[in-house]
C-alpha cells in the first residue's frame, strides 16, 4: 500500500527510487555503484592514513605528462609531411591519425592544475614534448615543472614521432626522474585531495587501477584499435615469461609506476620494443608500455596490488558529456566528488555543438580558476 501511495502521490519519486533500486547507477570501469561511491573512498583513506602512520621514510614520486600543441606550425607542417608517407604505405591504423588524438583543448594546464592542488606532496612535475612549450608555462615558469624535449629520451633514429606508444616506452629515460612516478595524459583530472600512499605504499608497493572491462569481449565487439592490439602484443610478452593470463585492461586515468621495473620490460623485451619504435603512428604491431605491459609486470613481479580508483570516463564530443560536467560539478559542491575523471577526446566524427567551450567551462568551474 506504501509503495501504491507513493506512486498515486509522487509518481516522479516513485519511478526514481525505482530504477535506482533495479539499476544502479554505475560511472566508472570498476563498476562501483554511485550510491556507495563516496563511502567507499572515505573507507579506504581511512586505511591509507594507517599506512602513512608507519616510520617508512616517504620516497618522492614525480608526475609525468605527455602533450603535443596541434597548432604549432611547426610540428603541424612535419605531421602532415610523415602522415602522408605513412597513409602512402598503408601502415595507418583506426583512429591512428584522427585530429582528435592530437587536439589541443588546453586541458594540461587544467591537469596541472589539478595535480598542484590536490597531491601538493608530488616532488616535480615532467611534461614532454616535442620543441613545445605550452603558452601558460612561458608567461608565469614553476621551477617544480621541467620541460623534458623528444631528443631527450628518445634515439634520433625513431624521430620525429607521432606515436604515443613510441614516447611512452621512453618515459624511465626522463633525466632526474625519480623511482616512483605517476604518468598522466593530459586529459586526466584529480578530483579530490589524494594521499601519496593512494599510488604508492610507504613499502613501495604501488597501486594498479584495474577496470573490470574484459579485453576478449572488447576484441569481439569488433573495433580493433591500435591500443587493443599493443594490449594483447604485451599479454604475449607477459605470459612467455610469467605464465599468467591477462584479460583486463586499467582504468582510463593516471598510472603509478616504476622505473626500475620500466627498466626490466626493457631488458627482458628490448628486440620486441626495439621493432615498433619506427612507427611514426600508432600500428597493431605497437606495445603500450605505459598503459599495459609496465603496470602489469610490476603486478606479476609482486610490486603492485590491486587498489579501488573511482574514475568518470566519458568522450567530451558526446551528447552524454554535458550530463557527466552537470554531475561532477554537483559532486564537487557537496565534497563527494570521485577519485578522478577522464575528459577523453577520442573520435572527431562525434561532434557535440560547443564541445570544447563546455569542456573548459566545467574545468574552470570545478577548479575555481
Amino acid at each position: 500500500m506504501k509503495k501504491i501511495r507513493k506512486f498515486i502521490k509522487s509518481p516522479g519519486f516513485f519511478f526514481r527510487d525505482y530504477f535506482n533500486k533495479h539499476y544502479p547507477a554505475v560511472n566508472n570501469e570498476q563498476m562501483i555503484i554511485e550510491a556507495e561511491e563516496s563511502l567507499l573512498i572515505k573507507n579506504d583513506f581511512k586505511l591509507l592514513e594507517l599506512d602513512s602512520y608507519t616510520q617508512t621514510q616517504s620516497q618522492p614520486i614525480d608526475v609525468v605528462f605527455t602533450w603535443v600543441d596541434n597548432k604549432d606550425p611547426s610540428w603541424h607542417k612535419k605531421y602532415k609531411t610523415f602522415i602522408q608517407q605513412e597513409d602512402s604505405l598503408g601502415k595507418s591504423a583506426l583512429f591512428s591519425n584522427d585530429s582528435a588524438r592530437f587536439t589541443n583543448h588546453n586541458e594540461l594546464y587544467y591537469s596541472v592544475h589539478s595535480v598542484k592542488k590536490f597531491m601538493p606532496w608530488v616532488r616535480r612535475i615532467f611534461i614532454i614534448t616535442d620543441s613545445q612549450t605550452p603558452p601558460w608555462l612561458e608567461l608565469s615558469p614553476d621551477e617544480n615543472i621541467e620541460i623534458i624535449d623528444h631528443t631527450q629520451v628518445i634515439d634520433k633514429q625513431f624521430l620525429p614521432t607521432f606515436n604515443s606508444h613510441v614516447i611512452e616506452a621512453n618515459l624511465h629515460k626522463i633525466p632526474g626522474l625519480s623511482e616512483h612516478f605517476i604518468y598522466f595524459n593530459d586529459d586526466v583530472f584529480v578530483a579530490r585531495d589524494l594521499m601519496p600512499e593512494h599510488f604508492f605504499r610507504k613499502n613501495g608497493i604501488a597501486s594498479i587501477f584495474v577496470s573490470a572491462k574484459n579485453l576478449n569481449t572488447m576484441q569481439k565487439k569488433g573495433t580493433i584499435t591500435p591500443t587493443l592490439c599493443a594490449s594483447f602484443n604485451s599479454i604475449k610478452l607477459l605470459k612467455n615469461k610469467h605464465n599468467h593470463l591477462i584479460n583486463m585492461p586499467l582504468v582510463h586515468t593516471y598510472i603509478p609506476l616504476k622505473k626500475s621495473i620500466y627498466q626490466l620490460a626493457w631488458q627482458l623485451y628490448e628486440q620486441e620494443i626495439l621493432s615498433f619504435l619506427t612507427n611514426k603512428l600508432r600500428t597493431n604491431k605497437d606495445l603500450n608500455m605505459a598503459t599495459f605491459l609496465v603496470p602489469w609486470l610490476m603486478y606479476l613481479e609482486g610490486q603492485s596490488v590491486a587498489t579501488r580508483e573511482i574514475c568518470y570516463y566519458f568522450n567530451i564530443r558526446s551528447a552524454n558529456a554535458p550530463a557527466q560536467y552537470a554531475k561532477l560539478l554537483s559532486k564537487n559542491n557537496l565534497g563527494e566528488q570521485p577519485h578522478s575523471f577522464c575528459a577523453n577526446d577520442f573520435n572527431s566524427k562525434n561532434n557535440l555543438p560547443d564541445y570544447q567551450e563546455k569542456l573548459i567551462s566545467m574545468l574552470g568551474a570545478y577548479y575555481k580558476i
